[in-house]
């Protein structure tokens, strides 16, 4: 039954000629919001398990090892968020303001208003209201 749900045309965006369900845009933005949060708090604790390493080793060629693997997965969780932020912010740029011609959403004139619908998702209240 929830397939259908999906498939519903008036809870739908015309994309480029493609009728895209709202569903799908509300994902896709969750998907991205969870991968900006979960990935750098798992290479940071990643990060500060080879921290704790690097303190309980004797060798000093062990606590350089796990210090460089501390400082890598560090610099890895700040590029992640980063490349994600960045490209929501060029989008959001590019995209500009929402088109004037049809308020109600149904309809996006060009790829870069659907590309911010997917990065931001779909406000569910916005088709209620009328």
């Amino acid at each position: 039954m929830n397939l259908f749900y999906l498939l519903d045309a008036a809870d739908s965006t015309l994309c480029e000629g493609i009728l895209v369900p709202n569903v799908l845009f509300n994902v896709v933005s969750t998907v991205i919001t969870g991968i900006k949060i979960v990935v750098p708090i798992l290479l940071i604790i990643w990060g500060m398990l080879d921290f704790a390493k690097s303190v309980i080793a004797k060798k000093e060629d062990d606590i350089k090892k796990y210090q460089k693997a501390f400082v890598s997965r560090l610099i890895s969780a700040l590029v992640v968020f980063l490349i994600i932020f960045v490209v929501q912010l060029a989008v959001n740029l590019v995209s500009g303001v929402e088109d004037s011609a049809n308020p109600d959403g149904t309809t996006v004139s060009d790829i870069w208003s659907c590309s911010k619908k997917f990065i931001n998702g779909v406000d569910t209240n916005e088709n209620a209201e009328e």
